[in-house]
């Protein structure tokens, strides 16, 4: 049994850290630290780095500590997260690559861009249908919240950042929809992506 233990990148870290702020402001920030054991605190007090790689367990139990202290403990504030991150995130760079601004262009490149985010699990594409639209992605990993990215991530965060990365790059909606959960007893996460 594989028991690595995956990282998420930096940015992540230092987003989720600006959007809690921003939102919800410093007291609430410290209360989340507060209700982290030592280690995690000790890390999100120090200077956080863009391009580091921190556990992916503590990026867990942040947002999960977050869900708990301000929202209803079923992960759906983890989406408001989501949506700063692809935006800070994605903007910047489908602006640098012009050629992204596409949404079949974007759902074929999304294994390359979960590679931007956590360094264990892969994403791949299953399906691209352009005629229709309609496209299907699996998000192959662990079901351990001790070792790599966690419920809520798969659940709440991949969804609307798949869904803020269409929009960004052109598409005038866009619905994803998860139709199978690693966390739920399935082999991988499986989204099922629609546009106009």
């Amino acid at each position: 049994m594989d028991t690595k233990i995956g990282n998420a990148k930096g940015s992540v870290f230092i987003n989720v850290k600006e959007y809690i702020l921003n939102t919800r402001g410093q007291d609430v920030w410290n209360r989340i630290l507060t209700n982290l054991p030592e280690p995690d605190r000790e890390t999100l007090y120090g200077n956080l780095t863009k391009s580091e790689w921190y556990p992916a367990p503590l990026l867990n139990r942040l947002i999960n500590t977050y869900d708990l202290l301000v929202g209803a403990g079923d992960y759906r504030s983890v989406t408001h997260v989501a949506e700063h991150i692809a935006t800070k995130d994605l903007k910047p760079l489908f602006d640098a690559f012009l050629d992204l601004n596409n949404p079949n262009i974007v759902l074929n490149n999304t294994p390359a861009l979960w590679g931007r985010y956590f360094d264990s699990g892969r994403l791949e594409l299953e399906a691209l249908d352009l005629e229709n639209n309609f496209s299907v992605l699996h998000l192959y990993d662990a079901a351990d919240e001790d070792r790599v990215s966690g419920v809520a991530i798969c659940n709440h965060a991949v969804p609307k950042w798949l869904k803020i990365g269409l929009l960004l790059c052109g598409a005038s909606s866009a619905n994803i929809e998860q139709t199978d959960c690693r966390y739920k007893g399935a082999e991988y996460c499986r989204y099922e992506v629609t546009w106009e």
